[in-house]
């Protein structure tokens, strides 16, 4: 049944669409905004970087969000296309996209294939895009960067790219990166964050899935608690930066490296929070019963692996006290 012209969700469509065409348009102009200042002098606007950088952090995401899209299309589930959420502020631009789901997925295929859809899509795209970014950037000793830089953090995935490209790279060295290869490194963050076991994240679809509501809140409890304990591991050794005397002792003996390192997770208690509001539970489906056969088995273990291989415990931190 066709919905009538003048009914109101009628009238209602073309404003969403707009909506999601002025949130897109917006999110490119902070990309935009937050990849031109991705370059060697912090006060300087460089428009080449912040186009590269807008095109590829907005190709992920849209590539990310319309695999879920998709995914629930097929599946005859009644999704809205993505939101994208702009965020004016450098090193970033945005809070990333999301896309609303009006009514749960029926069986476990159906969700596994609908959670699963956006990051597998999505990394696809991201290796493209942190490969090539890679290459673009430059290998420089440690010792000659300035004292203000961040470092990024190291994925397992991350860390076989920069051996991949830069094969010559030895451990007193570390990219310069490109604004391309940033825009891949927050691909693989993003990806990483969407598929942690919990709630309705990405990773809460896949597990639900594939081990059902007991197993999903247990699971669920204990990602949380170890994002938590992390976050916490980070305060700890940012707090203790901050302490001048023990800098300096920590120096001395050799162990300000990691500490520094470690205090890379702190942000991880941000996500904390927010994970307290996605909550641990997940909706039913209609028909849990309905097998789900071995190549959603198969698609859900990979999507399993690939958090593995993307998961990123330090976010990012300064190179000296």
């Amino acid at each position: 049944m066709r919905e009538r012209a003048d009914s109101p969700g009628a009238r209602e469509a073309p404003r969403r669409i707009w909506l999601h065409a002025l949130l897109f348009f917006a999110t490119c102009g902070t990309t935009f905004l937050a990849g031109g200042f991705f370059s060697e002098g912090k006060d300087t606007f460089s428009v080449a970087s912040g186009l590269m950088f807008s095109a590829a952090i907005m190709g992920i995401l849209l590539c990310h969000e319309m695999g879920h899209y998709v995914a629930a299309r097929l599946h005859g589930v009644d999704a809205s296309l993505p939101y994208f959420l702009p965020f004016p502020l450098p090193p970033i631009g945005t809070f990333g996209a999301i896309i609303k789901m009006r009514v749960p997925p029926r069986t476990r295929s159906a969700l596994i294939d609908i959670g699963s859809a956006g990051p597998l899509c999505g990394i696809l795209v991201t290796l493209v895009v942190c490969f090539v970014g890679l290459n673009l950037s430059e290998v420089r000793p440690l010792a000659d960067l300035p004292s203000n830089t961040w470092m990024e953090g190291n994925s397992l995935l991350y860390l076989a790219l920069k051996k991949l490209t830069h094969p010559e790279m030895g451990p007193t060295q570390d990219i310069w990166m490109h604004p391309v290869a940033w825009a891949g490194w927050v691909g693989i963050l993003v990806t990483s964050l969407n598929l942690i076991p919990v709630g309705q994240l990405d990773g809460g679809h896949v597990l639900y899935a594939l081990v059902g509501p007991r197993a999903h809140k247990r699971v669920a409890l204990a990602a949380h608690s170890v994002i938590f304990v992390l976050g916490m591991i980070g305060l700890a050794c940012y707090l203790v930066l901050l302490s001048g005397p023990a800098t300096a002792y920590l120096d001395r003996a050799g162990l300000i490296y990691p500490v520094l390192r470690a205090s890379g997770m702190l942000p991880l208690l941000f996500w904390t929070i927010l994970l307290r509001f996605v909550g641990h539970a997940h909706p039913p489906v209609e028909n849990p019963d309905m097998a789900l056969g071995r190549w959603r088995l198969a698609i859900g273990i990979m999507s399993l692996l690939v958090f593995v291989l993307t998961f990123t415990p330090v976010i990012g931190s300064p190179i000296r006290p």
